[in-house]
């Protein structure tokens, strides 16, 4: 799988958000220079592919304890996306559940148009969407990672106009 970039940021402890970019653009097949584009350190731009993969992971030690967590693919659109109606949205204990067993319980959310609220993207006050991927309990801090994963595998029609700024691993 290709490695984009690896990066973690905590933003201030007030408001205890904890954001990853971890593995931030995985595209498969293809892995080419020629299907992103880094605009700065902490923003990818997806140019155009055909499989979206983009997958976040925290320890959860680096977490506060006893607290509910929810996940958001911080995002924008170019006004000329294509393809990225919807995707599949899981966040897993990555010891506790594999990757299969995650696909399969994937839940659908939508980049933009119609669905259930719960599924549509939020416009943020700096400009910046986010879309909630999920959510998980952080007991004793003793479950390892948890990986948070957008995907759109199946239909493998031409994808474009993404721009992601990273993941935000929110307290409830």
């Amino acid at each position: 799988m290709f490695e984009l970039f690896s990066l973690l940021t905590f933003r201030d402890e007030a408001d205890c958000i904890k954001k990853v970019v971890d593995k931030l653009m995985s595209l498969l097949p293809i892995e080419s220079d020629d299907h992103y584009k880094t605009i700065f350190a902490e923003v990818a731009k997806l140019k155009r592919v055909c499989w979206l993969d983009i997958r976040g992971k925290i320890e959860t030690q680096r977490l506060s304890k006893r607290t509910k967590y929810v996940v958001y693919l911080v995002f924008k659109l170019e006004n000329k996306w294509h393809g990225l109606e919807t995707a599949n949205a899981v966040v897993r204990f990555v010891d506790s559940v594999s990757d299969i067993d995650a696909e399969q319980r994937a839940s659908v959310v939508h980049f933009a148009g119609q669905g259930p609220k719960e599924t549509l993207p939020f416009r943020r006050g700096d400009g910046w969407m986010e879309l909630k991927m999920g959510d998980f309990f952080n007991d004793a801090g003793e479950d390892g990672d948890v990986d948070a994963r957008l995907m759109e595998t199946k239909h493998l029609s031409e994808k474009s106009g993404l721009i992601v700024q990273g993941m935000e691993f929110r307290p409830e």
